[in-house]
């Protein structure tokens, strides 16, 4: 009996340690914050990379660099606030982390880019298996069902005008090529001699439509303008493109089941300034069956940051961008789609704000930050929260 008493009394001091561990954690959270996660034993870097909400919404997946360049897994649950597991291990590959894949297909299965090609991640035990070699060091996308990917590339001259873009789609499990997607550049504008940068691809749910958009830039005396975008609708099943005149480009994504496409911007988008823009953000709005721009919003805050939508389409948050009145990088704002009107404002973090992610069911965003270890003037390390996970289920 006193060694059952010992037991039961050890269990209890445990879990009362564990108790207390996590409420320190989570005590003088930012106004707004449901959960603060990484704190004290998590250094993310610079190099974060992506992140994601599990399918039940109950754990959070991130990946990038620790401060020992390692490649690094993270899972974390949200009601207790800890980390599940820790995977070191492939990296991320040499394509660019922008156009790379990071899909969470259910509660322990992830799909990303990895330096061998697409693998896929075994949250519970971090065993990986190279699906498919296709998207090593290429931009590669997945579509909605994960069975097919999109890959890129270019070819010709920027200078003699016989420059294209070639989007190419293959089916994961036979890894045979379904179609070819061109895009020519031909009617670019004239100023437009430093070429075009490729800004952002989405699929629509239901993967028999996806979007793409570049940027036209040109070279100026000491930086690079903004001249131009494009941005366009490809029939997977035809092959045929179509274009909208939308004048906001770095961030896609389709709404309303992929009836509705949500274009982006700002005016620092892909590192070009312009001196002609006379608002900082601006979103459309377009139907994708008429072509038909719906909304239009321009806005003091720079777009062109992390931006993301809630999954129901009604929100939007960005974080990490320029405002009008100077640079609030910490910051998250949530936004209202149909007006473009900001509905709330979060601050918390003490770094710049590089990820978001809403959860599934749209009543919480997740946001991370840039870099979790800095210095302040007497030289002395402070750890800031790594990720917070705010409460938007009002906002509607």
């Amino acid at each position: 009996m006193p060694q059952i008493t010992m037991m039961v009394a050890i269990c209890f001091a445990t879990l009362v340690i564990a108790h207390a561990e996590w409420t320190q954690a989570q005590t003088n959270l930012p106004s707004g914050a449901h959960v603060r996660l990484g704190t004290l034993d998590f250094l993310a870097g610079s190099s974060a990379s992506a992140m994601a909400f599990s399918p039940d919404g109950k754990t959070i997946i991130w990946q990038g660099r620790d401060y020992g360049s390692n490649f690094t897994l993270r899972r974390w649950d949200l009601a207790t606030a800890k980390e599940v597991n820790r995977f070191i291990g492939d990296d991320f590959g040499d394509g660019p982390q922008q156009f790379s894949i990071f899909r969470v297909i259910d509660n322990n299965s992830l799909i990303r880019t990895a330096a061998n090609g697409l693998a896929l991640t075994d949250l519970k035990t971090g065993e990986e298996r190279v699906v498919t070699e296709l998207a090593r060091g290429k931009p590669s996308w997945i579509s909605p069902d994960a069975k097919r990917i999109l890959t890129y590339s270019t070819r010709g001259s920027w200078r003699k005008r016989t420059a294209a873009a070639t989007f190419a789609l293959w089916d994961l499990e036979r890894s045979e090529k379904i179609r070819e997607f061109t895009h020519e550049f031909q009617d670019a504008p004239a100023r437009a001699d430093a070429g075009a940068q490729l800004a952002a691809v989405a699929f629509a749910p239901d993967g028999k439509t996806f979007a793409t958009s570049w940027i036209y830039l040109a070279s100026g005396p000491m930086l690079t303008y903004r001249v131009g975008q494009v941005v366009s609708l490809w029939d997977v099943a035809s092959g045929k493109e179509r274009f909208l005149e939308a004048a906001a480009a770095y961030n896609l994504q389709f709404l309303n089941g992929g009836n509705t496409l949500a274009c982006a911007d700002g005016r620092g988008a892909g590192g070009a300034r312009s001196t002609y823009d006379l608002h900082h953000g601006t979103l459309e709005t377009w139907d994708v069956a008429a072509g038909r721009r719906m909304h239009k919003f321009e806005s003091a805050v720079d777009w062109s940051g992390p931006l993301t939508f809630s999954p129901d389409g009604k929100l939007f948050a960005s974080g990490g961008g320029e405002d009008a009145e100077g640079i609030d990088e910490n910051a998250v704002a949530v936004w209202s789609t149909s007006t473009g009107k900001q509905l709330k404002k979060f601050n918390g973090h003490r770094a710049k704000v590089r990820l978001l992610a809403f959860s599934p069911d749209g009543q919480m965003l997740a946001s991370g930050i840039d870099d979790a270890l800095f210095r302040e003037k007497d030289d002395s390390p402070w750890l800031a929260e790594s990720i917070l996970v705010w409460d938007v289920q009002g906002l509607r």
